[in-house]
């Protein structure tokens, strides 16, 4: 219990902070950008206790990833909210951790852009327009129900006119915009109308929308990742193809040496010098499949009042 009061004291000093000025808010979204899969809450824990973070894990998905935590490492304090009783577990930054493997980590540049945005079927033949048009399709999805959380937000505090619920969806659009600009190296667009908003609204209506444009973004770069995921996997089995039919063709020039002689004249199959069993076959070695990099997308609200937004879980 005293764990979770902890968090909860991190999460409410720092959430101020981060919102108090434009310079602060783009350099917590710059560092969200980094650590997506996180959700609002988490991703500010870590925010607030270790602020140059570049990759985290637990201790256990080090491990797996074939790397170890560093004896006398601290660990960061996140909530893990996928059980049915919310706990606090720690996470380690990579910094702090040894060992042959590391994780890929994807990269957007001039050399694939054009690829990859050919397998996301985007409109834009650039990455800023992708931005632009994969986030807004992310929030106004049918499927979705961030517009209505946001709605509900604003009726909540007394904001039912649907000009400013329509001002406050373009505010949260940018800051998603500009979150997920910056992990593919994109022209970020300006965040600043955002903060009127923060600053003079609840605290619950604060948490609501930072989590919504959080979660918009992250589900954009997610989706990103998984194209290149598909990718590595499709190259994977063309390389496995390739080794394979290097090796059908290595036993057929073996096999066709060994069932001639001289000058090319087919041999005698019965002379005493030959071996008639002489064919060997090579098993395919088995093959590992692709690690997932990354840590799965966290969410919890710490106040009751705004439970019914669950835009910040992982879908």
């Amino acid at each position: 219990m005293k764990g979770i009061i902890y968090t909860k004291d991190i999460y409410r000093e720092i959430v101020p902070k981060i919102i108090q000025d434009e310079a602060s808010w783009s350099s917590f979204l710059n560092f969200s950008a980094v650590h997506y899969q996180m959700g609002f809450e988490n991703a500010s824990l870590l925010y607030a206790q270790r602020p140059d973070a570049r990759m985290v894990e637990t201790y256990s998905g080090w491990r797996e990833k074939g790397r170890y935590v560093r004896r006398g490492s601290k660990g960061i304090a996140i909530i893990d909210s996928s059980h049915y009783r919310p706990y606090v577990d720690h996470v380690f930054d990579i910094a702090d951790t040894n060992g042959r493997g590391r994780p890929e980590i994807w990269r957007l540049d001039k050399e694939n852009e054009k690829e990859i945005l050919s397998l996301l079927h985007a409109k834009s033949g650039n990455v800023q327009g992708y931005v632009r048009e994969a986030v807004e399709s992310e929030i106004y999805g049918r499927d979705k129900n961030y517009i209505e959380n946001i709605s509900d937000l604003c009726r909540c505090h007394d904001s039912q006119n649907p000009e400013h619920i329509y001002d406050i969806t373009k505010a949260v659009i940018q800051s998603a915009q500009y979150m997920a600009a910056v992990r593919i190296r994109a022209e970020p667009p300006p965040v600043s109308s955002l903060l009127p908003v923060l600053a003079t609204a609840p605290r619950l209506m604060v948490y609501g929308l930072c989590s919504t444009a959080l979660s918009v973004a992250g589900q954009v770069l997610k989706g990103i990742e998984q194209v290149f995921e598909i990718k590595r996997e499709k190259q994977r089995v063309a390389i496995e193809k390739g080794t394979e039919k290097e090796q059908r063709i290595g036993r057929s020039d073996k096999s066709t040496e060994k069932g001639t002689a001289g000058h090319g004249i087919p041999a005698i199959r019965h002379q005493p010098h030959q071996d008639a069993d002489t064919h060997k076959r090579q098993g395919n070695g088995s093959h590992k499949g692709i690690e997932k990099a990354g840590y799965e997308q966290l969410s919890l609200s710490f106040d009751g009042g705004y439970a019914f937004c669950d835009c910040g879980k992982a879908l």
